[in-house]
């Protein structure tokens, strides 16, 4: 079958869906990530010393290596390096899209020898849900609601205090939260941005007074995408290419649970307990009717369609399934909210007729991926973030035409047409995955706290 062959209206539902790719899973500035993402995987799984003869073979000899490489040669050598402190604000919450890209940070810097007395790392526990952070130095302080925008703000002291007593020398958050107060932080500060849509948005004053005090306090920054680097560069008036950006990556137990033994028998199970129909679209990680991430794109059309279920996941599930019955009271009865687990989240989506990520403008959009890697159908509007996430990897619809998710899923709908689709998508997907590395993220914020410790040496030196 050629495209072609299609019928008219899925042949205009997939403008730029198969042509279109990104080569690159980092900023060029940074360096080529794929070599080094070959010895960092040569480093966990064979060890220090493999890596490091992994490295002498491939390491360039004709041109001065770039950031990435730079930091890379020096923590296999275990070269002395900043004093970075990382406030761990975030990992109290459920584990989430941001808890997941924490969660592969902190699993590049657990490689044995990558952090070092010489090079240390610590980290302020605010009662920390996450397994990882166990295996590093950690400074126990108050519990802290990330979401409590004047609570956040109430920690900055106190933050200033503990860098002072463990003498750092970059601070980094794993939310919103500084350092000492503006105009002269305690230490200089470097931000992992994932997005800048309150700044796109209508948001409490509060939020917006923290964001901004974050992200101008910040000396440095890093951005998950090209689209959020831009926008940074924008918000703070910086030169295009200003801003380093690096892409997370799909946790491997997507791929991994998916291709294991008896992951038939435990999705029937599943099906089976939460009343799952053979034929559904999974809406991972929603928010209300009107946000950015645009439910009500996904629910009229699957409402067109009444031999499917619509499948709500995430924090706002129960709540967004309310809101979405009374509003299309044809999908009652059709609509359900669920709570997964990780490995129960690859099932569903490899079993998903589509996984459809609507927003109308994403940071990155990491659930495009990890659907990718579970061998899922993955649908996504075309917007910002969601293009450079998915890039040829998954099908196109216009952020507001229901009518093209609709023929899109008629033609999943039928078995001839998903094949030809699957087999076209899957080539896809193993070039964008294989584009991507768990480790470059991490690597990337050590080579910035690196350089941004020697800017401010030289600058008081």
């Amino acid at each position: 079958m050629t495209i072609r062959s299609l019928p008219g209206k899925l042949q205009a539902a997939l403008p730029l869906a198969v042509d279109r790719e990104q080569p690159l899973s980092c900023a060029a500035n940074l360096g080529e990530g794929r070599p080094v993402a070959e010895v960092l995987r040569c480093w966990h799984g064979q060890g220090l010393e493999a890596a490091r003869s992994h490295w002498a073979s491939h390491r360039p000899s004709s041109r001065p290596l770039k950031p990435l490489e730079q930091e890379l040669e020096l923590r296999l050598a275990g070269a002395p390096g900043p004093r970075l402190l990382l406030d761990g604000l975030w990992f109290c919450r459920p584990l989430g899209g941001i808890g997941r890209v924490w969660q592969q940070i902190l699993g590049c810097w657990s490689l044995p020898g990558l952090i070092t007395p010489q090079a240390p790392l610590c980290l302020i526990d605010r009662d920390s849900h996450m397994a990882l952070t166990s295996r590093f130095e950690v400074i126990q302080a108050a519990p802290a609601d990330p979401l409590d925008w004047d609570g956040v703000a109430e920690i900055t002291t106190a933050n200033a205090d503990l860098a002072r007593r463990w003498r750092a020398q970059v601070f980094l958050s794993s939310w919103i939260s500084s350092c000492g107060d503006q105009p002269l932080p305690a230490i200089p500060e470097l931000a992992l941005v994932h997005d800048c849509i309150p700044e796109r948005s209508q948001v409490p004053e509060a939020l917006t007074a923290l964001r901004r005090r974050w992200l101008l306090g910040a000396q440095a920054q890093l951005a998950v995408s090209a689209a959020t680097a831009n926008d940074i560069e924008q918000l703070l008036q910086l030169p295009r290419g200003a801003v380093p950006w690096c892409h997370p990556a799909a946790d491997p137990l997507f791929a991994a649970t998916v291709a294991a033994p008896g992951a038939d028998r435990l999705w029937h199970s599943l099906q089976s307990r939460l009343g799952l129909w053979d034929a559904f679209v999974l809406l991972p990680g929603t928010s209300r009717l009107g946000s950015y991430k645009n439910p009500e794109l996904v629910a009229r059309a699957v409402g067109a369609l009444p031999t499917l279920q619509l499948v709500l996941c995430g924090k706002s599930a129960k709540s967004v399934r309310e809101e979405l019955e009374q509003a299309s009271p044809e999908l009652v009865g059709r609509c359900v909210d669920v709570h997964f687990t990780e490995p129960e989240l690859a099932l569903a989506y490899r079993q998903a007729l589509a996984v459809v990520v609507p927003s109308r403008v994403e940071g990155f959009g990491l659930p495009a991926l990890e659907a990718a890697a579970a061998g899922g159908v993955v649908i996504v509007a075309d917007s910002r973030g969601l293009r450079e996430a998915a890039a040829e990897a998954a099908l196109r619809v216009q952020v507001d035409q229901p009518h093209q998710l609709v023929s899109l899923l008629q033609a999943l709908l039928d078995p001839s047409t998903r094949s030809w689709l699957k087999q076209r998508l899957q080539p896809r997907s193993r070039r964008r995955l294989q584009r991507s590395s768990p480790d470059l993220l991490g690597l990337s914020l050590l080579a910035a706290a690196r350089a941004l410790a020697a800017r401010r040496q030289g600058l008081t030196s």
